[in-house]
């Protein structure tokens, strides 16, 4: 006699006039998942690096178990019926996950986990369906709403099925022989690159501390106002966007695009500060022309410039993940963190660490470089000397120092009418950017040649080292190669710039 064919499960229930349709679900898969993580480690450890949230299980119950043995994996306990039922009875649970014979009951389920990994990728699907329809279903009821910010709505389906996507996503655990290779093939192509590995910063000593901005990492110049922060920003964009050709993406929080604009067009001049051409101050009709010629190249879709005030670190993600897509940006500058809105409500550090917590996540996510610009404390004018920041100067400092994976402060002698710096360099015309932490790379401080008024940055004329190389600007001072620890050192717009 021939057995009946098993029928397939339905991802979808038969539709009830009165309710419409159920979200997809597959309440047996879940149920011979959770056994299973009871009755073998091995399953439990399985289960656990694939699925990182209850909300993937769609039976409430199940979802109460899954925290429950979580839970008790974290703690290092062992996982088994008693100690989930005793787990869900210490949460107050219990009774809400079906009760002890609920819980027993499941490992009743399990036939077999040789297919676990499978099982564990369905339920997700139905999540990922389940979430799908509830952004799209979020978005149509709240479309009727003439009080609701649709700009508000595009952003929540965004960031939910951002969210979403780092759900679904699971790397591979890597053997060391792929590692081993995978170093070596990027070894050989930095060496082909003559070490640049990472987004050139348009300054050649720069460039050997840090073999470019490198993706990934999230990068934070932090300085007090009139020092230069936004200048060197738009340096690095300029250097990205126009020098390699490459787009990036500016999120301005404070300074609109069109005064962002016109002191890029000051920097691809001489002779013009960001003043002389706010004001009009063009001789002729004649110079005008020429002025507007030789700055054509910033007419480019490789710049995108966003100036939303108030961005949340959720807008700014979609955003960029957006621009990602469309444009494949290599670069993300944000001036600055102090302005946005962070997803965590409470005190300011709190609120600060979750846009820390965001900027990398994202450069992570994206695989480029994020800069994000900070202010410091009002400390720093209080001390006597130099007045040289350092790392408990930055405002909320904590979460920033944790985050960042390079902190670089700017400073300018000149401004404090000091004269020369340590190394016997004129503090005039010039810029030190200050590696404090770099997570990645060697600490140093870089003076470079810079216009402020005009918004360009060059490579000094003298020469000068940075571990031992030869390169065209002057260190005052270096620290050496980072072991296995990270690598530490211990605003306002910038008022003097007319824009």
């Amino acid at each position: 006699m021939t057995a009946a064919p098993t029928k397939p499960i339905s991802t979808v229930a038969s539709p009830k006039p009165e309710l419409g349709y159920l979200p997809p679900h597959d309440l047996a898969t879940e149920r011979a998942i959770l056994g299973a993580m009871m009755l073998e480690a091995p399953a439990l450890a399985t289960v656990l690096g694939i699925i990182t949230t209850e909300a993937v299980f769609y039976g409430i119950a199940h979802q109460f178990i899954f925290k429950a043995i979580r839970a008790l994996f974290e703690a290092g306990e062992g996982v088994d019926q008693i100690t989930v039922v005793t787990q869900l009875r210490k949460l107050g649970v219990l009774e809400r996950a079906g009760g002890p014979f609920a819980v027993a009951d499941l490992t009743t389920k399990v036939n077999s986990s040789a297919h676990l990994e499978t099982h564990c990728r369905l339920v997700q699907e139905f999540y990922a369906r389940r979430e799908i329809i509830e952004a799209g279903t979020r978005m149509a009821q709240h479309g009727y709403d003439d009080g609701a910010d649709p700009l508000d709505l595009v952003t929540e389906a965004q960031t939910r099925l951002i969210n979403l996507h780092g759900t679904m996503e699971t790397k591979q655990v890597a053997g060391g022989e792929e590692v081993y290779d995978a170093a070596f093939r990027a070894l050989a192509q930095a060496m082909q690159q003559e070490g640049m590995t990472g987004v050139d910063t348009g300054i050649r000593e720069l460039n050997r501390a840090t073999n470019g901005w490198q993706p990934s990492d999230l990068i934070v110049l932090a300085a007090r106002p009139g020092m230069g922060k936004t200048a060197a920003m738009l340096h690095f964009a300029r250097t990205c966007a126009l020098d390699l050709g490459e787009a990036c993406a500016i999120f301005s929080l404070e300074m609109p695009k069109l005064q962002l604009m016109q002191r890029m067009i000051a920097s691809e001049l001489e002779g013009y500060a960001n003043s002389d051409l706010r004001a009009g101050r063009v001789a002729s009709e004649e110079e005008f022309n020429r002025i507007y010629k030789a700055a054509a190249r910033l007419k480019t879709p490789k710049l995108r410039i966003d100036d939303t005030s108030g961005l949340s670190i959720q807008q700014l993600r979609a955003k960029a993940v957006r621009l990602k897509a469309e444009h494949d940006i290599k670069l993300v500058l944000v001036d600055y963190i102090q302005l946005m809105k962070g997803s965590q409500k409470g005190n300011r550090e709190q609120e600060i660490g979750s846009i820390t917590r965001g900027l990398k996540e994202l450069a992570k996510e994206l695989n480029v470089p994020v800069i994000a610009l900070s202010q410091l404390s009002r400390d720093v004018e209080k001390r006597g000397g130099e007045r040289r920041p350092q790392l408990s100067d930055l405002r909320e400092s904590g979460s920033i120092e944790q985050d960042a994976d390079a902190i670089v402060f700017l400073w300018r002698g000149e401004y404090y009418e000091i004269e020369e710096y340590q190394d016997g360099t004129a503090t005039k015309d010039t810029l030190l950017f200050d590696l404090a932490k770099h997570r990645n790379g060697a600490l140093g401080e870089i003076i470079t040649g810079c216009h402020i008024s005009e918004g360009r940055f060059f490579d000094l004329k003298q020469e000068g080292a940075f571990a031992d190389l030869q390169v065209g600007a002057a260190v005052v001072k270096l620290g050496g190669l980072p072991n296995s620890t990270e690598h530490t050192r211990e605003d306002d717009d910038d008022n003097d710039l007319p824009f």
